[in-house]
């Protein structure tokens, strides 16, 4: 895939690491069911990030200068996992929405001042999970896996991102039966 988007930089001032970006980030919760199992794919963060070293966790990040939300979440799927969005909404079921993010959640712990979160679950029927292939260096992302989401749900994720898988599903792929109650 091709982007058109301009990179973020990072600049230090006075021993402070600063980023210089729309500081705004794009969180996509992606889930993908196979053979009646619901499955997640995490990447184990690199040594060239500056939080959550060695832990894995969602895909995500901040959007350039010149694109979308949806575009920024294409791109960085893309990037850290090497699934192809548009390419699996044409081939499989698709439950989500890229035009809103299912939470904004605009509290500023870290570097950026909005996070985006996308909800997306892609049913594949009988067919195999897609190869995961990351398209940066293992600096920034290791390794990508998939990780069924009962264990990914126990594992103590980069940015407390079980937490947020979990209250993706409770809130917004919850049974209709269990969100009436």
């Amino acid at each position: 895939m091709k982007f058109k988007s301009t990179p973020n930089r990072c600049v230090n001032v006075d021993g402070a690491e600063i980023w210089i970006s729309r500081s705004v980030t794009v969180l996509p919760v992606l889930f993908f069911v196979s053979k009646g199992v619901k499955y997640v794919p995490l990447g184990l963060r690199g040594e060239d990030l500056p939080e959550g070293v060695g832990q894995w966790g969602l895909p995500g990040g901040y959007l350039d200068y010149d694109e979308t939300a949806t575009e920024a979440v294409y791109r960085e799927v893309w990037e850290e996992l090497g699934l192809d969005i548009p390419q699996l909404i044409q081939d499989f079921r698709f439950e989500g929405n890229l035009d809103h993010p299912y939470e904004v959640y605009s509290t500023p712990l870290r570097r950026q001042n909005v996070t985006l979160k996308y909800a997306l679950m892609f049913h594949l029927g009988e067919a195999n999970l897609p190869p995961l292939d990351p398209q940066v260096s293992q600096g920034e992302v290791v390794e990508a896996r998939w990780f069924d989401v009962a264990t990914a749900l126990t594992m103590p994720l980069a940015f407390n991102h079980h937490q947020v898988m979990r209250e993706c599903l409770e809130r917004y792929y919850a049974e209709p039966s269990r969100q009436q109650a």
